[in-house]
C-alpha cells in the first residue's frame, strides 16, 4: 500500500446550488413535539418528507412521470388477467402452462414483461447515479417475491400452518433480499457521509453539523424500509390470493394491486432523491468499495494515470479517471477541491485550471501534457 492518499474527485460532485430551496427552508406549522418530546423523530420524517414531496412536485418532469407509468401499466398488466380470476389447471404444470394459457393473457404476458424491460432501462436512464444498484434493486425485488412464493407451497394459509423447515429456501431468500437491500442502503449513507466531507469541508465543527443536517437520509432510510415492507405485502398477497382458492378473498387481491403501484413510485423515490442531493457526477458506492478500488489501483491492477511533467518527468498532481477525465486541484489557495480541468470547482464556484505550471523546471503546459503516455500490460 503506498503512502499517499487517492482521491476520487469524481465519486461526488456538488450540483446543487441550483436548489430552488433547502431542507433549512422548510418549516412545520405544527410540531408533534409540542405535546411530548418522544416525538421528535415524527416531526424529523415529516419534515424531511414535507421537502422531498415538494422538491417532486417542483422537478419532476414528463420523463419521471412516463417512467412511472410504464411500471403502473406493467404490473397491472401481468397482474389482473382472465387466467388469474378462472383460477387456472392444477394439474398442468411447468412448461406445459403456458400453452394453457389464453391468446389474450399470453398477449398480456409478453406486453407485460417488455414494459418492465423498459421500465427498468427508462430508471438507468433517469437516475444515472444510481444506474450501478439497478440490479441489486432487481435481486431484492425477485428474491423477496420468490421467497413469499415458496413460504406458500407447503403453507397456502402461510402464515398459518408455517413449517420452517419446509420454508428454508423462502427463508434465504429473503435474507438475500435484506443482504442486498442493507448493501444499497449502506453505499447511498457512506457517499453521502464522503460528499459532505469533501465538498463542504469547514474548519467550524457546527458548519460541517448544519451540512450533514442538510444532507440527511433520515427519512430516505425510512422509506427503503417501507419500499421492502411493501414488497413483502405485495409478494404475500398476490402469492396468498393464488394459493389459497377455497375463498375468493378479493381484498387480498385488492392489498395487491394497490401495494404494486405504490412500489413503483416509491422506488422512484429512493433512486432519484440521493441522485438529486450528491449530484450526476457523483458514484454511489460503500467505503469498502471505494477502499478495494483504492489498492487495485496502488497496485497497478487498474492503470492509474498519475501527472508527469513533460519536459523534466517531475511528478505533478493531476491525474485522469476512469472516463478519461484529467483531475486537478483547484488554485484557489483556500480551496482543497479537486475536480475535471475546466469545468466549475465545486468548492470555491471557480473553474479548475486547464494548464498547470512545473514546480521543478517552471514550465507552464496544458494539463492534458502531464498525462504520460503508458500501456497497460
Amino acid at each position: 500500500m503506498a503512502d499517499g492518499v487517492i482521491s476520487e474527485p469524481d465519486m461526488s460532485v456538488d450540483t446543487h446550488g441550483d436548489m430552488p430551496f433547502r431542507l433549512s427552508d422548510t418549516t412545520l406549522e405544527r410540531e408533534f413535539a409540542d405535546l411530548h418530546p418522544m416525538l421528535q423523530s415524527i416531526d424529523k420524517l415529516r419534515h424531511e418528507w414535507k421537502f422531498q414531496f415538494k422538491l417532486v412536485r417542483h422537478e419532476w418532469g414528463q420523463a419521471h412521470f412516463l417512467t412511472m407509468l410504464t411500471g403502473v401499466l406493467a404490473f397491472v398488466l401481468g397482474s389482473v388477467s382472465t387466467e388469474l380470476f378462472a383460477g387456472g389447471d392444477p394439474k398442468v404444470t411447468g412448461l406445459d402452462g403456458i400453452s394453457e394459457i389464453g391468446g389474450f393473457a399470453f398477449f398480456q404476458i409478453v406486453v407485460s414483461a417488455i414494459l418492465w424491460i423498459w421500465f427498468f432501462i427508462q430508471l438507468s436512464v433517469n437516475f444515472p447515479v444510481m444506474r450501478g444498484h439497478i440490479i441489486n434493486v432487481i435481486i431484492i425485488w425477485g428474491s423477496i417475491s420468490l421467497s413469499q412464493v415458496l413460504f406458500h407451497v407447503s403453507a397456502p394459509k402461510f402464515p398459518i400452518d408455517a413449517n420452517l423447515s419446509d420454508g428454508i429456501l423462502g427463508v434465504m431468500l429473503t435474507a438475500v433480499g435484506v443482504f442486498f437491500t442493507y448493501f444499497f442502503w449502506k453505499a447511498v449513507i457512506e457517499t453521502r457521509d464522503y460528499h459532505v466531507q469533501e465538498n463542504h469541508v469547514h474548519a467550524d465543527v457546527r458548519v460541517m453539523e448544519e451540512a450533514m443536517a442538510e444532507h440527511s437520509l433520515f427519512s430516505w432510510s425510512v422509506m427503503v424500509g417501507l419500499w421492502v415492507t411493501f414488497m413483502i405485502l405485495n409478494g404475500w398477497s398476490g402469492a396468498h390470493f393464488v394459493a389459497n382458492r377455497e375463498v375468493s378473498n378479493y381484498g387480498v387481491y385488492t392489498i395487491h394491486l394497490m401495494s404494486g403501484m405504490i412500489l413503483i413510485y416509491v422506488l422512484m423515490h429512493i433512486l432519484w432523491f440521493p441522485q438529486r442531493m450528491l449530484g450526476e457526477g457523483a458514484r454511489v458506492r460503500t467505503k469498502a468499495a471505494a477502499a478495494a478500488d483504492a489498492d487495485l489501483l496502488v497496485d497497478g491492477v487498474i492503470l492509474a494515470q498519475e501527472g508527469e511533467c513533460p519536459a523534466c518527468d517531475a511528478n505533478a498532481p493531476i491525474s485522469q479517471n476512469e472516463n478519461g477525465e484529467t483531475i486537478v486541484d483547484c488554485d484557489i489557495e483556500d480551496c482543497n477541491s479537486r475536480g475535471v480541468a475546466g469545468e466549475k470547482c465545486a468548492g470555491c464556484d471557480s473553474k479548475y485550471p486547464t494548464r498547470y505550471t512545473c514546480k521543478s523546471c517552471g514550465i507552464n503546459s496544458p494539463v492534458v501534457d502531464y498525462i504520460p503516455d503508458k500501456e497497460a500490460w
